[in-house]
């Protein structure tokens, strides 16, 4: 990746802050408050431990913090070391390091030179430890275990180890990978080659967070890998044509392999947060933070971002052979040959390897200040959505006749135009914001469109249908026709508002399309729509692209009326719904560990995946616009899948509706009535207690179903960036 000129004019946001997952006070942001620290990494979070199995870094590291040398492979602090004073902590112990060690607080199993994969190399071969994130992981497990034992003697030692209860409350931090792609290149390898092997390493990584997961560790603190190509080491030692370096003057093949490598490494993290349901999973993008120093060092206070501070020699001031504090001899006296330059707290890079303190710190303070220092909380005036019945507020009810009863009974009591017993994510949207629940566009009766209004209407698709309402069930008001919706009421509400009549209380200001929240929530129609004629999914999947235009398209002309913030929900798993696991052929090979249909989720998955390019491209064509990419879509199947562990009962059985094995059918729809003997009684009628389902009438969500998943989005957790509700007006790069 090149940066332009422009990339320091965008704001960066790589982490927000770590919130408790699934909490009943996610609105809030509540900061943790974790009482321990447990590390795994290399050189660029290693406090001490190779240095106390393999010997001590000599000065001048640890130079100008700690006056002596301290473990680091730097002239002071590291990001864990800031991370710690950050949460209140002391400083990480190293695990290795048997002298004076507190573990109290956590523990640091970082060595330098560790590689998540083993290597079949020595120390002394490559420089590559043999403390592996496998071994890392294995002190860890055996760390817990005699940690406890030690405690319960009683003794002295009990006050150095930490509680059992930190191990569930502490933040597992992670940073390391650097080592594994260098090694390839080291061993002559290809960039195809190191590339060939990443996956695995990805692989290796995964089941290490597994093991700790399994052991009671929930709060997961994960460094991508930074710009390898930028290192004087890598600089220095491999060989690189004039057309491989970018304008930063890095090796941008190396650079590309990282690239690749943290690609990957989301990707495992956005995996782990399906697998592991009861975890808080923050990936930290290190790498656009360090490319942007370097790049723009001057600019950040910093000089010669790829010369070493300390080393002998050459473009770099690194040699391999005469590394930082080398000494030799000269006519019998011992003299330092790598010594440190005169002023650190300009300086980048330490050592040809390692970051100075000063960079460390820079670098830390970019992903851990993000939400007080650089974005500002939203102040939104309104709420325009569009979407279909997953955030219909009364829409189709003010068209074609109201949801009966028992729609609505959780709490409002009575029908309120929402196919759910209650509310809906849109109106705890609503909530979260502390504006009233929107009206719909189409209800003429006592609307209030003061703070916005709601385009959305149950059935809506995307793209346009070719059939009646009756003959399918789709709603006539398509995403296109609710941006013609939009526009008119864009024109229209303030020509009543200059009136000055009472109807100019019940409009927005003009100001408010500019400063409001655009929410869209929809797509899933689109894709059972097609397997209703009958098609595959590969034939589903093949208008997928053109569905993704449509929208795209109007998200851009609610741009060009002033919209500027977008909060997108991507699509639920389909395959998981009552409506289409009964409706449709499903073999049980088909049927996956939970229940759920897996070509249709297949196809969710294929239409989310594409709906997030199309958000990464509005977000170059639309530059004053903040695009949130949601995933629903995770937080739904994990509520599926952990229904029980998470308070709820059968989740593929539908509270209300009738007969079957989903209480489902598709002629029988919730609310229905028949005459029985002259009187009209309700045959599809709701559960005794809804607060226990998931799953209301086979298609649409209960409202404490509604109510978690929101608690899960609003955080930021399920967000690409990683941003919360009260955030979503800044624009972000990441």
């Amino acid at each position: 990746m090149e940066l332009t000129n422009n990339y320091s004019k965008n704001v960066f946001l790589l982490v927000l802050l770590i919130v408790f997952p699934f909490s009943s006070d996610a609105k809030t942001n509540s900061p943790c408050h974790f009482p321990a620290v447990f590390n795994f990494g290399d050189s660029n979070s290693d406090t001490g431990g190779l240095s106390a199995a393999f010997g001590q870094a000599g000065p001048p590291a640890g130079e100008t913090y700690f006056g002596a040398p301290a473990g680091r492979y730097c002239d002071g602090r590291l990001v864990v070391d800031f991370i710690a004073e950050n949460l209140g902590l002391p400083y990480l112990s190293a695990f290795l390091d048997a002298l004076g060690s507190n573990f109290s607080h956590g523990a640091n199993f970082a060595t330098a030179g560790s590689t998540i994969r083993p290597q079949n190399t020595t120390l002394h071969q490559s420089g590559f430890s043999p403390i592996s994130l496998n071994v890392q992981s294995y002190e860890f497990n055996d760390f817990l275990h005699r940690s406890q034992i030690i405690r319960n003697k009683g003794d002295v030692f009990c006050k150095l180890m930490p509680k059992e209860k930190h191990f569930s409350e502490g933040l597992y931090t992670f940073d390391i990978g650097q080592n594994d792609l260098t090694a390839g290149y080291f061993s002559n390898m290809s960039t195809d080659q190191v590339r060939a092997y990443v996956p695995d390493v990805i692989d290796q990584f995964k089941t290490v967070i597994q093991g700790i997961y399994s052991r009671g560790g929930r709060y997961f603190w994960i460094h991508n890998t930074g710009p390898v190509g930028c290192l004087p080491y890598v600089l220095d030692r491999l060989l690189i044509t004039a057309g491989q370096v970018d304008k930063a003057g890095c090796a941008a093949p190396f650079n590309e392999v990282a690239q690749y490598f943290n690609a990957k490494l989301k990707e495992a993290v956005i995996e782990l947060r399906k697998d592991l349901p009861l975890a808080a999973l923050t990936y930290v993008d290190v790498y656009s933070v360090k490319y942007e120093l370097i790049y723009h060092a001057n600019k950040h206070g910093f000089e010669h971002p790829l010369q070493a501070c300390c080393g002998h020699g050459g473009k770099y001031n690194y040699n391999i052979n005469h590394g930082c504090g080398s000494k030799i001899k000269v006519k019998g006296k011992e003299i330092i040959l790598g010594k440190s330059c005169k002023s650190p707290s300009k300086r980048i890079n330490w050592d040809g390897v390692h970051f100075t303190e000063a960079a460390n710190k820079w670098v830390f303070q970019q992903i851990v200040n993000v939400p007080t220092q650089i974005l500002g909380n939203c102040k939104f005036a309104a709420i325009f959505n569009f979407g279909d019945s997953n955030s219909d507020t009364g829409g189709l009810s003010a068209a074609f006749g109201q949801a009966p009863y028992p729609n609505g009974e959780t709490f409002f009591h009575a029908p309120a135009g929402r196919f759910s017993d209650g509310r809906l994510l849109i109106d705890f949207i609503a909530e979260g914001l502390d504006l009233p629940y929107l009206s719909a566009f189409l209800d003429s009766i006592g609307s209030n469109f003061s703070h916005g209004a709601n385009f959305a209407t149950a059935g809506s698709t995307i793209r346009p249908q070719n059939t009646t309402m009756a003959q399918s069930g789709y709603s006539p008001i398509s995403l296109d026709v609710q941006g013609v919706q939009f526009s008119d009421f864009h024109t229209r509400s303030q020509i009543i508002r200059q009136k000055g009549n009472v109807f100019g209380q019940l409009l927005p200001n003009k100001e408010d399309f500019s400063q409001a929240l655009y929410t869209f929530d929809i797509g899933q129609n689109d894709l059972t729509a097609g397997y209703k004629l009958n098609m595959s999914t590969d034939q589903v999947k093949a208008y997928v692209p053109d569905l993704l235009s449509q929208l795209s398209n109007v998200i851009k002309k609610v741009y060009a009326k002033g919209g500027r913030s977008f909060w997108i929900h991507n699509t639920g798993p389909v395959g998981c719904l009552p409506y289409v696991i009964d409706r449709f052929m499903i073999t049980a090979a088909q049927v996956d560990k939970y229940g759920c249909a897996n070509p249709f989720n297949e196809v969710s998955k294929y239409f989310n995946l594409l709906l997030k390019k199309t958000v990464v491209q509005l977000r170059k064509e639309l530059p004053l616009a903040a695009f949130t990419y949601v995933d629903v879509y995770s937080v739904k199947y994990s509520l599926i899948g952990h229904a029980k562990k998470l308070g709820f009962e059968n989740p593929f059985l539908a509270c209300c509706g009738h007969g079957g094995k989903y209480n489902y059918n598709r002629f029988i729809k919730c609310g229905s009535k028949k005459v029985v003997n002259g009187k009209e009684i309700v045959i599809a009628s709701s559960c005794k207690d809804p607060s226990v389902r998931v799953n209301w009438d086979g298609t649409h969500f209960t409202e404490a179903a509604n109510k978690w998943i929101f608690d899960q989005i609003v955080n930021g957790s399920f967000s690409d960036p990683p941003i919360p509700l009260s955030l979503a007006c800044n624009r972000v790069n990441h």
